[in-house]
């Protein structure tokens, strides 16, 4: 037979938000009334004594046991170590030792922000003691927040064991050392809870969006949580730096911003060390650096040079043109057309009432296609109505284009704005030197438009 599945415990509150593994086993072990490393062997069946390396570096077992007796998925199970926050907030976990300089350059140098690029002096990382990796302190941190510790299920959460923050990201105090708690609680005076100030709650705010959103909205723009924790690792580490190591503009930069502290330059450090390997005392006046230098960039109080500089500043209005003046709306092609047309068509019948040419020329057109004598008349009749003269549309006269008799000819020039009396003196020459030449009735003289050019050129002198 097989063996039957684990069962799952009976009671198995879920893990807080960001709460460490251990801290999630000590809540366990209060319930059912055991010690974590009972809780840990006889009823999960992995490696006894391993209660300091849970956070750190615990069997693979382990996820797959709670997994089984809790339904808290595995994977949840390890984000809840710090291997499980590989890659956002390490690079690598453990770090081999051999990789140390390489990974201090990689995670901490390769960008900046206050200082300019590559004016960061080179150290070697490892020349007096060991660097353990970003974010790793050399001497481990225990911290609690007085406001969750007084709780009816005190947690604590993962990065408490980090010098990554300075307050509780829910309560917005100051966390406090184990040794510190246990010294009041020894005098028999509860520790207080310490607020913090702005700057520091807007940092711790902004990591706190890195941990549980993995993007963090800063004023330039929104970034992904790796770039965040890098970007706060860099910063640190140039507030670490003495201001003789770069610029003058660079040294006078960070003492505006130490001046603005209220904390000796470089937090007091005579001499540099990782990040990582000084005293909490120490890192904790970097992160109230940071802070103040977060806020003074912000306000553009400060100008950094670094390459992830643009990040804290809000972006310039950039100027946008005001556009062109609105067109007037575009016709509809088919009325527009339809437009044309009638103007076209009025044009037309305005110069057929007094050119006879024209009002020859437009019965012509009409009549093109059917030419018997009861469809011409019709049209005929439509033209006339339209204001034509009758006696501009002879049929005798349809068959002689561009040509005109002599009265229509007069009336073509008068309405064109001649001189009546000169425009009947032209014609009366034009038609005597036409009948002397040709030897035609009066009446049958047509006036051609050469001719009709001449006496208009005569007319205008």
């Amino acid at each position: 037979m097989s063996p039957s599945p684990p069962r799952r415990w009976p009671l198995h509150p879920p893990p807080g938000a960001l709460e460490s593994l251990s801290s999630w086993l000590d809540r366990l072990a209060r319930i059912y009334e055991v010690p974590v490393r009972e809780l840990l062997g006889p009823n999960l069946g992995v490696l006894v004594g391993i209660r300091d390396v849970l956070d750190e570096d615990p069997p693979p077992a382990v996820f797959t046991a709670l997994a089984e007796r809790t339904g808290v998925p595995a994977g949840q199970v390890r984000a809840m170590t710090l291997p499980g926050w590989v890659p956002w907030l390490f690079d690598a976990y453990p770090l081999p030792e051999r990789d140390a300089t390489d990974g201090f350059y990689t995670y901490v140098r390769q960008y900046s922000v206050l200082l300019a690029p590559r004016e960061a002096p080179r150290f070697e990382v490892t020349h007096r003691r060991r660097w353990r990796g970003p974010w790793i302190p050399e001497r481990p941190v225990r911290r609690s927040c007085p406001q969750c510790a007084a709780g009816p299920d005190p947690a604590r959460a993962l990065i408490w064991q980090l010098p990554l923050t300075v307050s509780c990201l829910e309560h917005r105090c100051r966390l406090a050392l184990d040794t510190d708690t246990l010294a009041a609680e020894i005098a028999g005076q509860p520790y207080q809870p310490v607020p913090v100030g702005e700057p520091v709650a807007a940092l711790d705010g902004y990591t706190r969006q890195a941990l549980i959103n993995a993007a963090v909205r800063l004023p330039g723009r929104t970034v992904h949580a790796g770039v965040w924790f890098r970007l706060l690792r860099c910063l640190l580490d140039e507030l670490s730096l003495a201001g003789s190591t770069g610029t003058r503009s660079s040294e006078r930069l960070l003492e505006q911003i130490w001046d603005a502290t209220g904390e000796p330059i470089r937090a007091g450090l005579a001499v540099w060390q990782p990040y990582e390997n000084l005293e909490w005392t120490t890192q904790e006046k970097l992160l109230t650096a940071a802070a103040t230098a977060l806020v003074l960039a912000t306000d553009r109080r400060i100008q950094p040079r670094g390459t992830l500089a643009w990040l804290l500043t809000e972006p310039q209005p950039l100027p946008v043109y005001d556009g062109d003046p609105p067109r007037p709306p575009t016709p509809d092609p088919p009325a527009q057309t339809r437009r044309d047309l009638m103007q076209t068509m009025n044009a037309w019948y305005a110069r057929a009432r007094i050119d006879a040419d024209a009002a020859r020329a437009m019965l012509r057109l009409l009549t093109a296609l059917d030419t018997t004598p009861a469809h011409a008349t019709r049209h005929r009749d439509v033209l006339i109505s339209e204001g034509i003269p009758a006696r501009f549309l002879r049929d005798d006269l349809l068959r002689c284009p561009g040509r005109r008799t002599r009265d229509e000819t007069e009336t073509l020039l008068v309405a064109e704005g001649f001189d009546p009396g000169e425009v009947a003196y032209e014609l009366d020459c034009c038609v005597a030197e036409t009948i002397a030449l040709w030897e035609v009735p009066d009446e049958g003289v047509l006036i051609g438009e050469d001719e009709l050019g001449q006496i208009r050129a005569r007319l205008e002198l």
